[in-house]
C-alpha cells in the first residue's frame, strides 16, 4: 500500500455538482462496513478525511469543496451531519474545534423530497422507487453522500433558475473571484483542507465549461499554483442541454458559449497538468447535438441525472489509475497526468465501455477477439477515438480472473490465440491495443470487483439483458433492480487527434464580433485580448502533430 497521498477535489456549477454527487454516491456504494470481509483494493482516504460531529461521533466525509448559485441547493444543510439548522446555535457551541473556522450552512424551508425523508429516517431505500429521472430538481435531491459543512460555497449574487443561466461570462466568473467570499473565504477553506493533509499530492477539478463558472475555476486554478504548485488534474464538463442565458435568444447564447469554452481552454493549456473535457453529446461548442450511444444503455439525452451519471462511472473508473491501494498498479496523480502529457499535449480525450460487452458463458479472450470497431464509446465533445500513435490510460474493472480464459484442457480453439498466453487481464488488454493500435503506447491496469450499482444510481438505464453481475445474458434479468455491480472501463487518450477538436474551438471562436456582445465587455474583454485567446489556440494546436516519437 502506498503512503499517504491525499487529493482535494473542487467542484464549480450545477452540472458539476450533478456529475460529483453521483461519483460521491458511486464512492460509498462501495463501502463495506463488514469486519470480516475481504478488504477493499481501493483506498478511500485519497479523496475522504476523517472527523468529528459536535457528539464526538467520527464522521468519514468527501475532502471536498463545491460552489453552486443560490437557490440550488434547496433543502442542504451538512445534510445532518452537525445538526439540521434549527440546532445551528447548540452546534456552533459544542463543535470541537473553533466554530468561526467552521461555515455552518443553513438549511431553507423547503420541503425535501421523499428519498432525503427516507435517508434522515434511517429507512431501506432500496424497496422505494422514487423516480429520480422524472423528480429530481437539483442534485440535493438525490445526494447519498453527507458532506462537512465547509464544502459549501454559495454564490449569493446570482440566483439558480430552472428556466434561464443566470451567470453569464466568463469574466463574471473572473471579477467574482475578486469578492471576499472566494478571494479570502474559499482560499481560507482550501488552506483548513491541505493543512489536514499528511502528504497532498494535488487537485482534481471539475467545472461548468460554459459559463461564468468556468472563470471562476480558473481564478482558483491561478490560485492553487501560485500557493501550492501541485498537481492539477482538470476536468471540462458540457452540459446535454444548456440554457439560454439572461436577457439573450439562443444565436447569442450560443456565442457567449463559445467564448467562454475559448477563454477556459487557453488558460487550462497554461494552468493544468492534464484537460479531460467531458459530455455526452459528440458536439457542444454551438449545438449541443448528437448523443452518444452505449450498446446496453439507454438514456434520456437532456436529463441531468442520468447524463451526469455516465460522467460519474467514467470518473471514478479512470480515476482507479491512482486510487488503488496496490502500488503495483497504483500511480501518484502526478504520474497518471505526465504519463499521457509529452511533447506539452495537455488535453486528453476520454472514452468509456458501460457496461463492458462481456457473455455470461464468454471469457474475456473470446470477446476481445470478437470485437467489431472500437470497444468503448468517446466522451470528449468534438473529438474522435485515436487508433494509431496515440498514449493512452486505460483502467477496467469487474473481470474475474476466472473469466480471463479457459483452463488448458478445456481450451480448445482458445489455445490457438496469442493471446492465451496472458495470465491477467491487463496483460491481455495490453496485448489487445498493441495489435490494433499502431506505433501506440498504452498504461494498462484493473482491479476484480465491477463498480457497485445501488440507489440512487439510475439502474433502469441498463438493458435488461444486463444481468444481476453486469454481464450480458440471452434472458432479461427478472427485475430490474437486481442488478447489482457491472464490468466497465475507462480510457483516457491523446492522439494526434485533437487537433481537430482545437482547430474547431479556434474556427467556432474567431467567426464571433467579441465588441457586439456587450456584457463581455461590460466585464473587461477587450477585442486584444480574444485575439490572444485565438493565438493561444493555434499555439497549443501545434503540439498535435503527427511528427513525434513515442
Amino acid at each position: 500500500m502506498l503512503p499517504s497521498r491525499e487529493i482535494l477535489t473542487l467542484q464549480f456549477g450545477n452540472y458539476s455538482n450533478y456529475v460529483g454527487t453521483h461519483w460521491w454516491n458511486i464512492q460509498e456504494s462501495g463501502f463495506n462496513y463488514d469486519p470480516y470481509a475481504i478488504p477493499s483494493g481501493i483506498d478511500h482516504d485519497l479523496l475522504y478525511r476523517e472527523g468529528t460531529d459536535f457528539k464526538g461521533q467520527a464522521t468519514y466525509t468527501p475532502r471536498l469543496l463545491f460552489v453552486d448559485l443560490k437557490g440550488s441547493l434547496k433543502h442542504y444543510s451538512s445534510n445532518g451531519l452537525y445538526g439540521g439548522s434549527s440546532d445551528l446555535d447548540k452546534v456552533q457551541q459544542e463543535l470541537p474545534w473553533d466554530s468561526n473556522a467552521v461555515e455552518i450552512v443553513e438549511a431553507e424551508s423547503i420541503p425535501k423530497p421523499q428519498y432525503q425523508k427516507d435517508l434522515d429516517e434511517s429507512k431501506n431505500v432500496a424497496a422505494n422507487d422514487y423516480d429520480f429521472k422524472n423528480s429530481v430538481e437539483t442534485w440535493t435531491d438525490f445526494a447519498y453522500t453527507r458532506f462537512h459543512p465547509r464544502s459549501a460555497t454559495v454564490v449569493n449574487e446570482f440566483e439558480h433558475s430552472l428556466t434561464e443561466e443566470p451567470f453569464d461570462c466568463f469574466t463574471s466568473g473572473v471579477e467574482l473571484w475578486k469578492s471576499e467570499t472566494f478571494d479570502y473565504d474559499f482560499c481560507e477553506k482550501i488552506r483548513q483542507y491541505i493543512e489536514e493533509c499528511n502528504n497532498c499530492q494535488g487537485f482534481q477539478m471539475l467545472f461548468d465549461c460554459t459559463n461564468g463558472f468556468s472563470g471562476l475555476a480558473a481564478k482558483c486554478l491561478d490560485h492553487l499554483n501560485d500557493e501550492y504548485s501541485k498537481t492539477n488534474f482538470t476536468i471540462p464538463l458540457f452540459s446535454p442541454k444548456p440554457q439560454n442565458f439572461r436577457n439573450a435568444d439562443t444565436p447569442m447564447s450560443e456565442s457567449i458559449r463559445v467564448i467562454n469554452a475559448a477563454m477556459s481552454f487557453a488558460n487550462l493549456f497554461e494552468q493544468s497538468s492534464l484537460i479531460l473535457p467531458l459530455s455526452t453529446m459528440a458536439r457542444c461548442w454551438r449545438q449541443n447535438d448528437n448523443q452518444r450511444q452505449f450498446p446496453y444503455l439507454s438514456y434520456d439525452q437532456h436529463n441531468f441525472y442520468e447524463t451526469s451519471s455516465i460522467l460519474a462511472t467514467y470518473l471514478d473508473t479512470i480515476s482507479m489509475k491512482y486510487r488503488v491501494k496496490d502500488a503495483s498498479k497504483a500511480s501518484l496523480l502526478s504520474g497518471f497526468c505526465t504519463d499521457l502529457c509529452n511533447y506539452g499535449r495537455k488535453l486528453a480525450a476520454a472514452a468509456l465501455a458501460l457496461p463492458l460487452k462481456l457473455g455470461t458463458d464468454q471469457d474475456f479472450i473470446d470477446c476481445l477477439d470478437q470485437q467489431d470497431g472500437p470497444i468503448f464509446t468517446q466522451l470528449t465533445p468534438n473529438a474522435k477515438i485515436g487508433t494509431d500513435r496515440v498514449v493512452q490510460s486505460v483502467f477496467v474493472r469487474g473481470i474475474p480472473s476466472d473469466k480471463l480464459k479457459r483452463p488448458l484442457k478445456s481450451a480448445n480453439q482458445q489455445i490457438k490465440m496469442a493471446a492465451y498466453q496472458c495470465n491477467s487481464v491487463s496483460e491481455m488488454l495490453q496485448l489487445y491495443f498493441q495489435c490494433n493500435n499502431y506505433a501506440s503506447m498504452s498504461h494498462v491496469s484493473n482491479i476484480d470487483s465491477g463498480m457497485p450499482i445501488k440507489i440512487p444510481f439510475p439502474y433502469e438505464m441498463f438493458d435488461r439483458r444486463v444481468q444481476s453481475n453486469g454481464w450480458i445474458g440471452d434472458v432479461d434479468r427478472i427485475n430490474s433492480k437486481d442488478i447489482t455491480s457491472v464490468p466497465a472501463l475507462a480510457v483516457a487518450q491523446v492522439s494526434s487527434e485533437l487537433s481537430d477538436t482545437i482547430e474547431s474551438l479556434h474556427r467556432e471562436a474567431k467567426r464571433i464580433k467579441i465588441l457586439k456582445i456587450h456584457r463581455f465587455k461590460e466585464t473587461g474583454l477587450e477585442e486584444n485580448d480574444m485575439v490572444e485567446i485565438l493565438e493561444k489556440l493555434l499555439e497549443f494546436k501545434d503540439n498535435y502533430d503527427d511528427n513525434f516519437e513515442l
